[in-house]
């Protein structure tokens, strides 16, 4: 007979089996940026949506161990850039350990009404001012009021599930999936 699991181990099962089951959910990439005391941070982030319309709000949750994380903390401000389809390098450049002056480098950036950058390429930028947080196990969660937007181009949000990115396929038009996905998840 086996012995039964410690408390300890029951508890990194299920922090395993969440993680897992979390990687399924697909979610828009964009990156989450901040500027303070002159300097400009940001990071890639999926955990992002909508929180209300009135008044226009974006929820954010931010790593606490990041660099981003205390600028934002700090400055009371970020926003939220949406990539496109196209942007896959550009995620990996601000999820990876680069300093904040080699992430800005290559891309346009600009500003809105809060100072913090706006990736001028995106789908969708939306500028914000913190109007609450709440800590939670590692994370916060930013609640910030959007000051001003910019709407891009057309175009298609990049995606990420299952450890990979992907993009929308508009099935009512005919578009073909991307390869390696089908209907039914086979």
């Amino acid at each position: 007979m086996s012995k039964p699991a410690t408390k300890e181990a029951q508890e990194e099962d299920t922090a395993a089996q969440f993680k897992r089951g979390m990687r399924s959910l697909a979610g828009a990439v964009c990156i989450i940026t901040c500027s303070h005391e002159g300097r400009r941070y940001g990071m890639t982030a999926t955990a992002v949506c909508s929180a209300t319309a009135d008044p226009p709000t974006v929820l954010a949750c931010v790593n606490r161990a990041t660099a981003t994380y205390r600028a934002i903390a700090d400055a009371r401000l970020f926003c939220v850039n949406v990539l496109r389809h196209e942007d896959q390098d550009l995620s990996g450049l601000f999820s990876g350990a680069r300093r904040a002056d080699e992430r800005f480098r290559d891309e346009h950036w600009g500003t809105l009404a809060t100072g913090a950058p706006v990736l001028v390429n995106s789908l969708v930028s939306f500028d914000c001012r913190v109007v609450n947080s709440l800590d939670h196990g590692t994370h916060t969660i930013f609640l910030g009021e959007v000051e001003r937007l910019k709407i891009g181009r057309k175009g298609k949000s990049l995606l990420y599930s299952d450890g990979q990115y992907a993009k929308l396929a508009s099935l009512a038009h005919g578009e073909p999936l991307p390869e390696g996905l089908d209907y039914w998840g086979e």
